[in-house]
């Protein structure tokens, strides 16, 4: 197996490139993902190990360091969102009404994509960073040489930990959204938490939840091979690298809105 088998070209103009690039970023894509699989279940059967150093590091850093960011973020969406309810409040009587398609927009809506968005920015671009580095000063083809292998080593650690920090992330980010919203809504219009509570018991069902907790499972995926592609295409040139980080941010915040928008389109007429 050669580097241009994984996809790492020694060209300057990096991997992927010409009329059929994008071809060849899909199929690298699906190659990816395919290696990250077979490596969870070798492990689940007992035949590999996981890295736990780098499993560490990566959730550190695709979830602990940007904690306080999506705290902040959601706590400030969820004073916003407060704000509009009362402002619509106080010209219909409807609160209920309100609250509860307010409350079905940002679980299934607002804070996925929030937390995606902030992944991609920290998570994302760091990972495309590191394979673009690995790519450009040859450590790839060196893990190649040793007979290691080189998506199943430097993606696979971090395509998990991406996937347990969003699901996480997304739970934490709706409770500060609605406890900042709810507390705005109580002190300033005087909507009692029992009808605040009622609105989320009605809007949060199962197949909601459901919904609401795959997308940043589904967002995180995308993020992780989008940057993987992005940071192998880099070549050798250094130049690569920030190309690399840029294209991942660009892309991961266009894939997610797209696929948002396809999922409503598709999968909810």
């Amino acid at each position: 197996m050669t580097s241009v088998d994984m996809g790492v070209d020694s060209r300057d103009t990096g991997a992927f490139a010409g009329a059929t690039g994008w071809i060849e970023e899909i199929g690298f894509a699906a190659m990816t993902l395919a290696s990250c699989l077979a490596l969870y279940l070798r492990i689940l059967l007992g035949k590999a190990r996981l890295d736990v150093p780098a499993f560490a590091a990566s959730l550190r850093q695709a979830g602990l360091s940007i904690l306080p960011a999506i705290t902040l973020v959601t706590a400030s969406v969820g004073l916003i969102i407060g704000h509009q309810i009362e402002a619509i409040l106080n010209q219909l009587d409807l609160p209920g009404l309100i609250l509860l398609t307010v409350t079905y927009a940002t679980v299934l809506e607002l804070v996925p994509i929030l937390v995606g968005i902030l992944v991609a920015g920290r998570a994302g671009v760091a990972l495309a960073v590191r394979q673009a580095t690995l790519t450009v000063t040859g450590e790839m083809d060196g893990l190649l040489v040793n007979g290691i292998h080189p998506i199943q080593f430097t993606v696979g650690p971090v395509l998990l930990a991406m996937l347990l920090m969003s699901f996480a992330f997304v739970i934490w980010g709706t409770l500060v959204t609605f406890a900042a919203a709810g507390f705005w809504l109580w002190g300033m219009t005087g909507v009692s938490p029992a009808l605040f509570l009622e609105a989320l018991r009605r809007a949060l069902d199962v197949p909601t939840l459901i919904e609401a907790l795959v997308k940043p499972l589904l967002f995180a995926l995308l993020i992780a091979l989008i940057a993987t592609v992005n940071g192998t295409a880099a070549g050798r040139n250094p130049e690569g690298i920030a190309r690399a980080a840029t294209r991942t941010m660009i892309g991961a915040v266009a894939a997610i809105l797209v696929t948002d928008l396809l999922y409503i389109l598709l999968l909810r007429v």
